[in-house]
């Protein structure tokens, strides 16, 4: 159990940084914005790993 609870941490730290730097709480956000950061940076991430891999 500990191992899944640190897989969501990492999975989610991107988008909870953002909230906080923006003073919104995840109740207020509904998960929009940590959505969408969260995309964008495991995305670029996946991207970049597979132009280098290939």
């Amino acid at each position: 159990m500990q191992l899944l609870n640190l897989f969501l941490w990492v999975f989610f730290a991107p988008g909870n940084y953002v909230l906080r730097k923006a003073g919104i709480t995840i109740e207020e956000d509904g998960g929009i914005l940590r959505s969408f950061v969260n995309m964008c940076v495991w995305g670029v991430l996946a991207i970049v790993a597979v132009v280098v891999f290939i």
